[in-house]
Order: C-alpha cells, then structure tokens, then sequence
C-alpha cells in the first residue's frame, strides 16, 4: 500500500506517523521484513475500524501530538525524521504522559506482526517465521505431545 494513503479510518498523515513508528518498533532486517511489510499497520487499521473503533480518538490524538512535535522540534514530518531522531521521540513518549498511548500502539503492531494473519496482519507469516513457530496444527502426534523433561 502506498505510504501516503490512508488505512482504516486514519488518514494518509496519520497513517504515514504510523507505518513509521511500527517501522521503528519492529524494522525490517537480516531476519527478515519488520512490521510495515508483515501488515501489521494495516491489521490496526482494520482493528480501528471494527472491535477496537473506541480508541480511534485515543489514535487520532496520539499521531497528531506525535506529528506535531516532530515538526515543532525538527520541522519536518515524524516519518521523514532519521531513524535516530524518530527514536528520541519515541522514547520520550514511551517515558511521558503518553506512554499509555505508546504501549497501545506497541500492543497493536506485535499483533499485527505476530497474530494469525486471518486477523489481517502477519501478511505471508513473516511474524511467525521469525519465531520459527509453523501455525496452528490440526494434528499433533502422540510424540508431539509427550513432555520432556528439561534438564
């Protein structure tokens, strides 16, 4: 999905701070792609529209702050900050009156990233490779089942 349009009831500004603070919770790398191309933005899109459209205020305020200080601070958009500076920000949050909204976005995109992907994120079970989980098994066998002790 193009980065300047919108998902869900967010629009395209809301939707760009976004992608890019799920980019910096969960970035692509060597392990493979991060949270923007796993859609786990998306997956909060459809979260914001359906059972979870009562924090769609708490969204809207949020990404708007969060804008707004970038602009104030660096005069450009959170998205098009450096990867460091997007950081700075984000911690701030983390550790300020916000970090209720911090913590939801976070809980949000490792859904997104690790959910089963009927839920619209985890696109191609990019989460669950990188946890080396399979899915869900409709059999398991009797060796499967066994308990092993650790030791």
């Amino acid at each position: 999905m193009p980065p300047n349009s919108d998902v869900g009831p967010l629009d395209p500004s809301q939707t760009a701070t976004l992608r890019a603070f799920a980019d910096r919770l969960v970035p692509t790398d060597e392990l493979g792609p991060g949270a923007v191309p796993a859609g786990a933005v998306e997956y909060v899109g459809q979260a914001l529209a359906g059972d979870d459209a009562h924090l769609l205020p708490a969204y809207v305020a949020g990404l708007s702050s969060l804008e707004a200080t970038a602009r104030d601070r660096h005069g450009a958009p959170f998205a098009g900050l450096a990867g460091g500076e997007q950081d700075a920000l984000l911690s701030e949050l983390e550790r300020g009156a916000s970090g209720a909204f911090f913590e939801l976005v976070r809980r949000h995109v490792f859904e997104g990233m690790f959910g089963d992907p009927s839920y619209g994120g985890n696109r191609g079970r990019a989460g669950w490779e990188l946890l080396g989980y399979d899915g869900p098994q409709a059999v398991w066998t009797e060796a499967e089942q066994r308990i092993r002790s650790i030791r």
